[in-house]
């Protein structure tokens, strides 16, 4: 596959609002060497130093704004299960939620219910009585649903909210608490088991010193499993350290680094991995009695202190932000952001322009090479068929165009360029995956906007890259926390992200004052695979437009070399039902595509040269 040069040049605009790419890759020389101090992961405050940016643009038509926060900080790493798609069709989601910026008093989980026709209005309070964050949200009992969020304050803990019936009703409250002397236990993931959902299962952390804790058990923060058998009333397991997770094998567990697949049946499994400790899934057959682990990546350091050894040499390693999923057969499936991490002995640092998402799962071995330091070098794992996500050459000029500057073009976020990663697998064994990825073209004249990109993979292999952002309403938004339904519709995939008008976090004093955040739902259509996936393309496509269409629309190819170039359109379920054949000269040309002849319905505009093709969406109402 073709590989391209990375270079920091003014963006072009040509084809910004091109959606769908080829899978040539760009090797990041030489800002991959450049690193970053990187922040201690934890609950935090904001820094406001910088004033307002008037770069902000309305939503999507084809979208849905739920929910708006001033507070920006989703998750430190990875994202946890919030939202859930029941079989009605009825949604629930939740987010962190502030809205009284500097201090965020109001903290707490934000909720929204789509009822089967409708989201119910935007919330301006937190369904919790106290200050909360990192809400899990899963089905509970019948028809009922659960959050679990946790309160950072000294003698707080891990705040449980439920109620019988899910979209309505009073939600019951109950504190949660961790182990003697380590009562303010933080950061959970929580997720729901059995026929009626009445199986919980938890996994949180206690609070390192760093975060105002102190050890247990040896462990600068220990990561401990819960387990109720009857909807929280009562637990059968508590505070419990899993074989291989203590003192003995790690130095500490990291807020965040950890994530739940959505169980199947009395099958249960979790990932946690950062850039200083081993990538491990934890798995129970038989709800969490007993647990295998795997160690999906063996760090070189992982008892690591942050400060002693010194590791001057810079080695690639999970960025902390991972994802996992189950097929229909019980098999765990991976994703995870690459990064790449040394120290100086007073702190650790970050690689803002690694770039990857990484593939494993159970039948394929660990991850190893001869020499540690490469493992999870992108190139290494792209030659090998695992790096299945990565930053996009939009124009397909062979470079990457990003604001030219240092890496403060880049929000700081502590992740790859590509990263976020967030998966389903429906009945079919079809994945779905969703990542958010700095995108060419699409600035403010300060900083690179983060989008969200869309693949799935099918039988027939993995599919085009797809901007679910890229249409020019989307120009001025930073499009991060992506996290989406483990369960799919029968036709499409429910996820909800966080929309900013500025690239990075306040939260962090990442250049930016507090400003309105909106939580955005999208649905997804699962769009079939249309012949082979593409293979880099010499030539761009715009997207339809207008789109959806009634009576006319119209798609702009740019083509390198003039030649003869075919377009066809599929139905959903692969049924070729239009050809068209044209001569193309070299530049910009528009071509007009039949919607008035075709049923109301969505279609695959598939556009080739006969050696590769781009494929493209087209809705007709």
């Amino acid at each position: 596959m073709k590989r391209m040069t990375y270079f920091i040049v003014l963006a072009g605009m040509l084809l910004a609002v091109v959606s769908v790419f080829g899978q040539g890759r760009a090797s990041h020389q030489p800002l991959q060497n450049v690193s970053i101090l990187k922040s201690e992961p934890g609950d935090r405050l904001p820094v406001v130093s910088k004033p307002y940016n008037p770069f902000v643009k309305a939503s999507s038509v084809e979208e849905a704004k739920i929910g708006e926060t001033r507070y920006d900080l989703q998750t430190n790493t990875a994202t946890q299960n919030r939202l859930w798609y029941y079989p009605d069709g009825t949604i629930g989601a939740t987010w962190t939620m502030g809205l009284l910026d500097p201090a965020y008093a109001d903290r707490g989980t934000g909720y929204n219910y789509f009822d089967g026709t409708s989201w119910g209005g935007i919330p301006s309070a937190r369904i919790e009585n106290v200050r909360t964050g990192w809400p899990s949200y899963a089905p509970y009992g019948a028809s009922g649903e659960i959050v679990v969020s946790h309160d950072f304050a000294a003698n707080g803990g891990l705040v449980l909210m439920k109620r019988t019936t899910k979209g309505s009703g009073t939600w019951t409250q109950s504190t949660f608490q961790g182990p003697a002397s380590h009562t303010a236990v933080a950061w959970p993931r929580a997720i729901t088991a059995g026929a009626a959902h009445d199986k919980i299962h938890m996994i949180y952390v206690t609070k390192s010193t760093v975060n105002g804790g102190s050890p247990y058990q040896g462990l600068e923060g220990a990561l401990l499993y819960a387990r109720s058998t009857d909807g929280g009333s009562t637990w059968a397991a508590k505070d419990v350290i899993l074989p291989g997770m203590d003192a003995n094998s790690y130095y500490g567990f990291s807020a965040d680094g950890y994530t739940w697949a959505a169980a199947k049946g009395d099958t249960i499994a979790f990932v946690f991995a950062d850039s200083w400790i081993d990538m491990v899934m934890m798995k129970s057959n038989d709800g969490g009695v007993n647990w295998t682990k795997t160690v999906i990546w063996e760090h070189p350091y992982p008892k690591f202190n942050g400060s002693s050894p010194i590791v001057t040499d810079t080695f690639y390693c999970p960025d902390g932000s991972t994802s996992v999923a189950f097929d229909n057969t019980g098999k765990a499936h991976v994703f995870f952001g690459v990064n790449r991490a040394h120290s100086d002995g007073t702190g650790t640092y970050w690689f803002p322009f690694v770039d990857g998402i990484a593939y494993w799962n159970e039948d394929m071995p660990a991850f190893t090479s001869p020499n540690f330091k490469y493992t999870l070098n992108p190139d290494t794992l792209y030659n090998q068929g695992k790096l299945v996500a990565w930053t996009q050459d939009v124009n397909q000029n062979d470079t990457m165009d990003f604001l030219p500057g240092s890496i403060d073009v880049l929000g700081k976020y502590y992740l790859s360029l590509s990263s976020m990663p967030n998966v389903s697998i429906d009945h079919n064994n079809d994945m779905f995956l969703v990542y958010s990825s700095a995108t060419e073209g699409k600035d403010n004249g300060t900083q690179n906007y983060r989008h969200l990109w869309f693949r799935s993979k099918t039988a027939a292999g993995w599919s085009d890259f797809k901007d679910l952002t890229g249409t020019i309403i989307h120009n001025f938004h930073e499009c991060v926390f992506p996290s989406i339904a483990p369960l799919s519709g029968e036709d499409h995939v429910h996820l909800i992200y966080q929309q900013d008008g500025l690239p990075g976090l306040s939260v962090r004093g990442d250049e930016d004052p507090p400003t309105d955040n909106s939580i955005i739902y999208m649905k997804v259509a699962k769009v079939q695979n249309v012949g082979l996936p593409e293979q880099n393309p010499p030539f761009g496509v715009s997207d339809v437009y207008p789109n959806p269409s009634t009576y006319s629309a119209f798609i702009n190819i740019n083509v390198r070399k003039p030649g003869k170039y075919s377009l066809d359109l599929y139905s959903v379920t692969g049924e070729k039902v239009w050809q068209q054949a044209h001569s193309l000269p070299a530049g910009l040309s528009s071509v007009s595509l039949p919607v008035d002849l075709l049923a109301t319905g969505i279609y695959v505009c598939r556009i080739t040269d006969g050696t590769a093709h781009i494929t493209r969406r087209v809705i007709v109402k």
